[in-house]
């Protein structure tokens, strides 16, 4: 794994993101948690079945399922030609993984951050620390949505798209809530890479 170099939550390096769109230009593979999936689809104004149905492939592995962009012609559908470049017409409910690029959690703890050299902003800009606000949070998204889609599966014995739509159907209800993950400014004041 060359393309990737360990980091600490202190660690600096030079990022300044040279809108290439190289991560998002290049085949989506950003994996989707039921968080991420109602913010993008209560800031596109669509129910989350319209939203899955337009952009999200799901995958079920073994008794699993799982959620990605679904990309048009090897690009992310959210990627749109402006003015200056590229720019993502979702940008304040990009996915956390977009949110934290180039850096990437390999696990679910805020310890396991790399630094994917393969970014053509890497190395270029001015010295940075890792987000370890937005770190945490992601961390915690993604121990809650994996924690309850297990729950659903293993300890409710529903099937996996059974599971996935009561899991995106319970954020749902959390998001009309006033749950402060759905909270774009919430998550604005979490930082970005």
């Amino acid at each position: 794994m060359a393309r990737y170099e360990r980091l600490g939550l202190d660690s600096g390096f030079r990022f300044k993101c040279v809108r290439c769109d190289r991560c998002c230009g290049t085949g989506p593979n950003v994996s989707l948690t039921c968080f991420d999936v109602v913010r993008m689809a209560r800031f596109t104004d669509t129910e989350w079945r319209g939203f899955i149905k337009l952009y999200v492939n799901v995958i079920v592995a073994d008794v699993f399922p799982f959620m990605s962009i679904r990309g048009v012609g090897g690009r992310c559908p959210f990627l749109h030609e402006g003015g200056e470049g590229t720019l993502c017409v979702i940008y304040p409910a990009r996915p956390l993984k977009c949110r934290l690029y180039p850096l990437v959690l390999a696990g679910v703890r805020p310890e396991s951050l790399y630094l994917d050299k393969y970014c053509p902003g890497v190395g270029v800009g001015p010295l940075v620390k890792p987000p370890e606000r937005l770190i945490k949070h992601y961390s915690w998204e993604l121990r809650s949505h994996y924690t309850r889609l297990s729950r659903l599966v293993l300890e409710e014995g529903l099937e996996p798209l059974e599971a996935l739509e009561e899991l995106l159907e319970e954020a749902w209800r959390e998001a009309e809530e006033g749950a402060e993950w759905a909270d774009l400014d919430y998550i604005e004041s979490l930082g970005a890479t």
